[in-house]
């Protein structure tokens, strides 16, 4: 089975900015325009970095045990809700539940993390699935959460590093981006692609573009496939 089509839906300031805190502009008028653009992309979930899911989850220190372990996959939900997947490698999240607003969170760990760990989210209904020995094998990964919950189209919704990771490994179909009508202008804020490693650029087949009432440019893209790059596993995640 293929991994599933990914599309990296950001929202942005027109200098490529990713920390809306710092916008001129209500949280409700960006997440309107951001939520908007989602529900016409027809996805089954989306994917996250441990970082952006702090927002809606607690964390702590990392659980990590002496070396890796192989082990199966767990998996607690069914393929009837869309997924929620968080990579959080070095098992910091803390969740309380599988629900994450309706969707079945899956957490995605690296095999040095412990078991006490693993058996402790799979307890309170979270799926957990395993990227390797370092928690960065994104396609084989992404490829066995497709299987088990029947999910075709997912959104990569950030942070940079993630999307710098998926974008270095060849794994973002298309990209949909939303520039909001401001200029954030402080230099080392996080952009859209952030990847610390060596990483090729990549050449985009314009899909469409559109203007929404309050000034906001959705541009969606295709991204031209580079099969030299393809499912290259990365550490910079």
């Amino acid at each position: 089975m293929q991994r599933p089509f990914i599309i990296c839906h950001m929202i942005t300031s027109l200098d490529g900015r990713l920390l809306p805190g710092r916008w001129p502009a209500s949280e409700e008028e960006v997440m309107t325009a951001y939520e908007s653009a989602a529900e016409r992309l027809n996805n089954d979930g989306w994917i996250v970095g441990r970082r952006t899911m702090e927002d809606f989850i607690a964390s702590a220190e990392p659980c990590i045990s002496t070396g890796p372990v192989p082990r199966p996959d767990l998996i607690a939900g069914s393929s009837g809700n869309k997924v929620a997947i968080c990579f959080d490698r070095s098992g910091r999240l803390r969740p309380e539940t599988g629900d994450l607003d309706g969707d079945h969170l899956v957490i995605v760990l690296s095999e040095r993390v412990a078991d006490d760990h693993v058996q402790d989210l799979y307890a309170r209904g979270i799926s957990v699935f395993f990227a390797g020995a370092e928690g960065t094998d994104l396609s084989g990964a992404l490829t066995r959460i497709s299987e088990a919950f029947d999910c075709r189209r997912l959104l990569l919704e950030g942070g940079g590093t993630l999307n710098g990771a998926f974008l270095a490994a060849d794994m973002i179909d298309e990209t949909s981006t939303l520039v909001f009508p401001v200029i954030d202008g402080q230099s080392g804020i996080p952009s859209i692609y952030e990847h610390t490693q060596p990483c090729d650029a990549r050449r985009l087949e314009l899909i469409s573009s559109s203007t929404f009432d309050d000034g906001t440019i959705w541009i969606r893209h295709k991204v031209i496939r580079d099969t030299s790059h393809r499912d290259r596993n990365d550490s910079d995640i």
